[in-house]
């Protein structure tokens, strides 16, 4: 998606985009596709991005309900930028679950408690 496209969608497109980019990362990582997962990341993080500089980062938080465990991960990541209260939680027990979110996880918490941790 160009950077246009994302300027002009509205905070819901936005925010609807942000969640199913998420769910195709996790698609494209369950069929090992390289290629799909890169082009999910970047619907995500274009999406953040655009969020960000409009100043709607919080319109992301009502996804931490999500069903699907990457939506729910990918936000709480985003989160610690803007809202820790409510992605560490998010965050923990994601980290403390099997499955593969929870090494991305444990992995941002720590970064960001090392103040390590780069948002796009």
């Amino acid at each position: 998606m160009s950077t246009r496209k994302f300027q002009k969608a509205s905070i819901a497109e936005l925010v609807q985009w942000y969640a199913e980019g998420s769910i195709a990362y996790e698609q494209a990582l369950e069929a090992a596709d390289s290629r799909s997962a890169n082009r999910a990341q970047n619907k995500i993080t274009g999406a953040y991005r655009e969020l960000r500089i409009r100043g709607e980062t919080s319109q992301l938080l009502p996804l931490l309900q999500s069903e699907n465990e990457t939506v729910r991960t990918n936000v709480a990541v985003h989160a610690l930028e803007f809202a820790p209260e409510f992605g560490e939680p998010v965050l923990l027990w994601i980290a403390a679950r099997p499955g593969w979110n929870r090494t991305p996880a444990y992995y941002a918490l720590k970064a960001w408690r090392e103040g390590t941790l780069k948002f796009p």
